[in-house]
């Protein structure tokens, strides 16, 4: 027995060495994405990279890209799990639902494979200045600021997949995320990204006076955020009711001719419950007419059948044909049925409601040719009935911070989102999309109404606190009410200026290091040359 129970615990320990660096990339993996739904034990985030930096502080920069590149992919698998399902049941092909989700995995992970890469390069050379404390602050400003640029990166970059931003985690903790309002979700990235490194430095160096930066910085956050918070909780000018629909319409009998009348029955239903209890605003979800506005006349009667028996200010999600062209957009009611404004989606989602580079793909992704192209539109066209002024986003353009903005700028005094996360089925998808809301509701300082197919639906104030939210892949009806103002952040003036100063620091950061490396690759290469020569 006794012998037995030695030659596990060397083959665990022999396992743990010769394996110890993989083990320690996966931790960070599972202790970040764990800070996020379903989990939420968003506390983790901010020691989730120390066991990734305990590794790659100890490795050259090459195979510390390798390390960043597995934490990054354990990361995005775990959290990104729902992928599996929603494109299984879409392609009906495990090989192409595989092969996808495995392709996009590896995308985002290479993020954290150049970070990982970047910082070794600037950690091993800051070894070179004396003063070690001083090195240490360089690595920590510069690692903190290069993860903010990336973030950034990511966003917009291949039209963009800013999903579960690192400091998306914190969205429940609402004190701290008051800094969204002059740095945007990056800020907290940053101060995530910030703590992980003082705390790191802490443990490597046993100096407390890195434990006391991180702590001073959060301290001071939470006095801002506390500060913020009190003040921005329920504010406004004037005191709206909102009836928000989810309707959950399942998704493959939204378009499906045999089941138009159906959903038609149930969007008047709701329409009857809503005409009980005066309503100034009544917010539908995305796509949720059965058909394309404005050329099928039955679902465009329908729609004004359903605003004049609702009542109030309706904003109605639709497709939309114009000029040849298919758009996602959303369309305001007047409580006596007249459309006066229509939005066409900013943002499409690859592969959901456009195929890039189609001709190519779909001779190895058939179920591509089945698929049809939405045409992008380009307003900011705020909705208004003369008392309330709404910015209206669609889907995914809450994923972009910029287009909350822009809406704000154009007057919008409250923000909607109207989503169909009917494709997530009941995974973490749902509430990952929701919490992005959050952010958008603190950074512009303005109310959010979110209605969703199937989804999360729900009331966000000003200081992002979830006033009232229903629980997905439920048909719900939400009453309540709602502040709208014309109140404008410094990050709604002035945009990422953040992210600028991030780029700013870290090119500098870097050029200085290169420059410290070259210098001293010169210096041994000189000295070598002389010994060789005596």
């Amino acid at each position: 027995m006794n012998t037995c129970l030695i030659k596990t615990k060397v083959i665990v320990s022999n396992f743990i060495k010769n394996y110890r660096n993989i083990i320690f990339c996966c931790i960070t993996g599972l202790l970040a994405v764990v800070s996020f739904p379903k989990f939420n034990l968003f506390f983790f985030v901010y020691i989730a990279f120390i066991p990734l930096l305990f590794v790659i502080t100890r490795n050259d920069f090459k195979k510390s890209f390798l390390y960043g590149f597995i934490a990054g992919f354990i990361f995005n698998a775990w959290g990104l799990y729902w992928l599996l399902p929603m494109l299984e049941f879409y392609t009906g092909s495990h090989l192409q639902t595989i092969v996808s989700s495995c392709c996009l995995w590896a995308y985002l992970s290479l993020y954290w494979g150049v970070w990982a890469l970047f910082f070794s390069f600037v950690y091993i050379n800051t070894r070179k200045i004396k003063n070690i404390i001083f090195a240490n602050i360089v690595a920590i400003i510069f690692g903190s600021c290069l993860w903010v640029v990336l973030e950034y990166i990511r966003t917009y970059f291949l039209t963009g997949f800013p999903w579960m931003l690192i400091g998306y985690s914190q969205f429940k903790f609402i004190e701290l995320i008051q800094l969204s309002e002059i740095c945007g979700v990056y800020g907290i990235s940053f101060l995530i990204l910030f703590c992980n490194l003082c705390f790191y430095f802490w443990i490597k160096e046993n100096q407390e006076k890195y434990l006391y930066l991180a702590l001073f910085f959060v301290l001071i956050s939470l006095v801002f955020g506390a500060i913020r918070t009190e003040k921005f909780t329920f504010f406004g000018e004037e005191e709206f009711s909102v009836a928000i629909v989810q309707s959950n319409i399942d998704q493959n009998r939204k378009w499906d001719e045999a089941y138009k009348e159906h959903i038609l029955d149930i969007l008047k239903d709701f329409a009857v419950k809503i005409s009980k209890n005066k309503t100034d605003l009544v917010l539908w979800p995305e796509t949720v007419l059965p058909g394309y506005l404005p050329i099928e006349k039955y679902i465009y009667d329908s729609a004004k059948d359903i605003a004049n028996i609702a009542g109030g200010f309706n904003i109605v999600g639709s497709n939309f044909f114009e000029k040849d062209l298919s758009y996602n957009a959303t369309f305001a009611f007047e409580d006596n049925g007249n459309c006066i404004f229509v939005h066409k989606k900013n943002h499409l989602i690859p592969f959901g409601e456009f195929i890039p580079y189609k001709s190519f793909l779909a001779r190895f992704f058939g179920v591509l040719n089945q698929m049809g192209d939405f045409t992008k539109g380009n307003d900011t066209q705020v909705f208004s009935n003369g008392k309330m002024y709404l910015g209206t986003t669609i889907c995914s353009e809450n994923f972009f911070p910029e287009i909350s903005r822009y809406f704000v700028l154009s007057g919008a005094k409250v923000l909607v989102n109207q989503a169909d996360d009917a494709w997530f089925f009941d995974t973490a998808a749902p509430e990952q999309h929701f919490m992005m809301n959050v952010f958008r509701a603190v950074e512009n300082r303005k109310s959010m109404l979110i209605s969703a197919n199937s989804g999360i639906s729900g009331i966000i104030d000003a200081s992002g606190f979830v006033v009232s939210q229903t629980m997905s892949s439920k048909r719900v009806l939400l009453r309540g009410t709602f502040l709208q103002n014309d109140f404008q952040t410094f990050y709604t003036k002035h945009g990422d200026i953040f992210v600028y100063v991030c780029v700013y620091i870290s090119l500098f950061i870097f050029f200085i290091m290169t420059v410290l490396h070259c210098i001293n690759f010169f210096v041994k290469n000189s000295k070598f040359k002389r010994g060789f020569l005596c």
